[in-house]
């Protein structure tokens, strides 16, 4: 069997995911038996109430999760009467969300429920951590967010350069060799 090999395992984007999978599961778990919604549903719900008129793009640019599912998720609350699209008045390619009464009803007694589950998440955190920790958290999606063009802009060139060296290493690897002169003995 091989040595173990000295590798940093607890990155900060890794710990980070390991927290939210395990809030979430949990979060989703008390959500749906309480509410009958799902966390997803839920941060949608919340995202809406708190920006009536939000657009679908401005609601998948805020919410952290994918374009195709938070399309699902948002046609599933408009089904079960919990949001209502509207046409933008001034651009009518653009649909609207904004909470129907219901759930409006439903994402007030959602507030509570997460209040809760954050303040025991968090227990073992003093107030001035949970100040820092939600700070510092901030500031990172915020860097995040302000580097995004520079960022985009860099995975192009690399994808540019590894098509160039691909397309190099498959022209030289398909051009004929020069065969070595025999030796005779």
């Amino acid at each position: 069997m091989r040595q173990p090999l000295q590798l940093k395992t607890d990155y900060l984007n890794v710990l980070l995911d390991l927290a939210s999978e395990r809030t979430r599961d949990r979060g989703s778990r008390v959500y749906e038996i309480e509410l009958g919604l799902s966390i997803r549903d839920v941060r949608l719900l919340r995202m809406i109430g708190g920006a009536p008129g939000i657009t679908m793009s401005q609601l998948v640019q805020t919410c952290g999760i994918e374009k195709t599912l938070v399309s699902k998720l948002v046609s599933s609350l408009v089904q079960r009467d919990l949001v209502e699209r509207r046409i933008a008045p001034r651009d009518a390619r653009q649909i609207q969300l904004a909470l129907t009464d219901a759930g409006e009803d439903l994402v007030l007694r959602a507030e509570p429920i997460g209040r809760e589950m954050e303040a025991r998440f968090l227990d073992c955190l003093n107030a001035t951590e949970v100040q820092t920790l939600s700070r510092t958290l901030h500031k990172i999606i915020d860097a995040e967010a302000h580097s995004r063009d520079i960022f985009e802009f860099l995975i192009a060139q690399l994808r540019e350069s590894k098509a160039s060296e691909t397309a190099s290493s498959s022209r030289s690897s398909a051009s004929p060799r020069p065969s070595a002169p025999s030796r005779k003995k």
